[in-house]
């Protein structure tokens, strides 16, 4: 087996619960602003102090335990919002366990949720009425529903249902018993091994699984980040990513409070270039999807200034005097940057594979672009490039205090084998599972990630495909779908594909992919209003992906759509989803792959 420690490059400040290092930061930024939002698109801004989302927190926690919700599950569910952040912060330092749900699932859905995760309260955003007045005459488990807003819903809410209140009068309950002295939530022993947070995996497999974080979980993972990310206090950070989301939950709020920083609250992926720009964002945490929107923009904005042969002579001249320590980029790209809002500093990719291309493109502007990679059982960042060791291409080296493996016999570095995780940061387990907790929780501490990679000469690691997606092909060469979409989505007007290996009927295995394209930059890239021609520009490129890979890693059959795949709301594929959909497909319209191969299926699936 091989294994490296995470170094520490920067010094970070202590602490063993989550309230402890809220109070710290007040007490060192306590009128700095920690948040700035909107209440809707286009109106009035609003902010929040560091010493007030402090004493919101303390009032909120002591409200809910006014109403004696000590040691209960409370769900949260809305978008990312500032009563959310103070919801979850005051669950889980002292009142009970804290279950974010992803605001995107059907009712159903959240109902089941709901129950699996045995919720006494459901905290909701205003646009959630409807279907918390439906779950609650179902589930009589629930005792209190509590909107967010709670004007914003008082003419709807279910007659002579008296389970249903406002999280400002609870809060506002709590700020009056604290005024009188009650110190029950203030005072709350917190053990840091229990489970305070239940977080429910994104369903990129059939069932979701519950991921049990304790306190010490997600401190360790601050603690460990702070170590090789540097953020400066006052720096600006845009809330892009759904806060039940653990990337965005411990790093994106979290971690931002850590270190002094301000969450802005982005109004919407409509309002996104203006929300850059007027807040002067210097710090985004977001998925490859949108760094890529980000990327073709800046790409065809230079390319219809009609500076693109300039713009790239200009990146290998400023790389170059980089290595005399001469960095003139930002001065040089002010333009580009301006086009980001003017103060972006530090982007941060995880979920994902993402283009090197796009580190790349970033770095040479001037903004220094880290690659991470991490899981909810991780709590969740596992590895993560940095300023000292930046590899391209790598999700760099383990964070401070953790460990990395790859399960091989061999010490030779590139050698591939599953990726384990070993600190602090391992969860718990999973709720109620104790035989699938077995099977990635080893005796000896280690977690089987179920991804692959390997190491490189600098202690790097590389993903190269998910265990479970992996390609097995007949001579017994493995080849991963993640690799091959990568390179696919490289090719102009292909805006995400989807790889898998398909069964023939003599045992063989062929390479087949299915690439969603853009209608109208396929015409533009490939010159011709012609559906035929276009499919063969586009076979054409793919034959030059084919040509970049191994001869057995190349794809022999192609499907071409307008239709996006299906993601989670963390924009990763579920793939079992769409090989299901593939599987009706064929059967329905009584074709083969081969048949289909170089044609555009949204017909069939209207």
């Amino acid at each position: 087996m091989q294994i490296v420690k995470g170094k520490r490059y920067f010094e970070g400040r202590k602490f063993t619960t989550l309230i402890q290092m809220l109070r710290q930061s007040a007490e060192l930024w306590g009128g700095s602003d920690a948040y700035i939002f909107r209440r809707a698109p286009e109106g009035p801004v609003e902010s929040r102090t560091y010493g007030k989302l402090l004493s919101d927190v303390e009032a909120l926690g002591t409200g809910l335990l006014g109403l004696g919700l000590k040691g209960t599950r409370i769900a949260i569910i809305g978008e990312n919002r500032y009563e959310w952040a103070v919801s979850h912060i005051a669950v889980v330092n002292g009142v009970g366990v804290a279950v974010p749900l992803d605001r995107m699932l059907p009712e159903n859905e959240v109902a089941q949720l709901l129950v699996r995760g045995e919720a006494e309260t459901v905290v909701y955003a205003p646009g959630f009425q409807a279907m918390m007045a439906s779950i609650a005459a179902k589930n009589d488990r629930i005792r209190h529903f509590l909107c967010m807003d709670g004007a914003a819903v008082a003419d709807r809410l279910p007659a002579g249902d008296a389970r249903f209140g406002s999280l400002q009068d609870v809060l506002a309950a709590g700020a009056a018993a604290l005024a009188k002295g009650d110190r029950s939530f203030v005072d709350a022993p917190i053990d840091v091994d229990a489970m305070c947070a239940l977080l429910f995996t994104s369903g990129t497999t059939a069932m979701s699984k519950g991921v049990m974080h304790s306190q010490r979980n997600v401190c360790a993972n601050i603690y460990s980040v702070s170590g090789v990310i540097r953020i400066l206090p006052g720096e600006r950070g845009l809330s892009v990513l759904p806060l039940h989301h653990t990337f965005e939950n411990t790093v994106g709020m979290y971690m931002f409070l850590y270190y002094g920083a301000c969450i802005c609250f982005t109004d919407g992926l409509r309002y996104f270039s203006n929300n850059l720009k007027e807040w002067k964002i210097n710090l985004l945490l977001a998925v490859p999807l949108l760094y890529e929107n980000i990327y073709h923009k800046l790409e065809d904005g230079i390319r219809k200034s009609g500076k693109e042969k300039l713009v790239g002579i200009l990146r290998k001249v400023t790389r170059f005097l980089r290595i005399f320590g001469i960095d003139l980029r930002r001065k040089v790209f002010h333009s580009v940057l301006e086009g980001l809002g003017g103060a972006m500093r530090l982007c941060v990719s995880g979920a994902a594979p993402i283009d090197p291309r796009i580190i790349r493109a970033f770095d040479d502007f001037g903004i220094l672009f880290l690659q991470g990679y991490g899981l909810t059982e991780t709590a969740p960042v596992a590895t993560a490039c940095n300023e000292k060791v930046n590899i391209i291409g790598s999700i760099g080296n383990p964070v401070s205090e953790v460990e990395v493996a790859i399960d091989v016999e061999s010490d030779e570095p590139g050698t591939i084998g599953e990726i384990l995780v070993r600190g602090e940061n391992v969860m718990l387990g999973y709720y109620r599972m104790p035989e699938e907790t077995a099977e990635v929780k080893q005796p000896d501490g280690w977690l089987r990630t179920g991804d692959m990679g390997y190491f490189d000469k600098h202690g790097c690691i590389h993903v190269t495909g998910r265990i479970k997606s992996m390609i097995v092909l007949a001579n017994g060469k493995k080849a991963f779908p993640e690799e091959i979409e990568t390179l696919l989505n490289r090719i102009p007007a292909v805006k995400e594909s989807y790889a898998w290996g398909e069964k023939e009927p003599t045992g063989g295995v062929d390479i087949c992919a299915k690439i969603v394209v853009d209608a109208e930059k396929l015409a533009e890239e490939s010159a011709t209003q012609d559906p035929k021609a276009q499919i063969d520009w586009l076979w054409a490129r793919v034959r030059s992906v084919n040509d970049e890979m191994p001869k057995y890693r190349a794809v022999k059959y192609l499907l071409v759509t307008t239709k996006d795949l299906v993601k989670t709301t963390t924009l990763k594929i579920k793939r079992p989803v769409e090989a299901e959909n593939l599987k009706k497909l064929l059967e329905t319209h009584g074709v083969t792959i081969r048949s289909l191969s170089g044609k555009n299926i949204d017909a069939l699936t209207a």
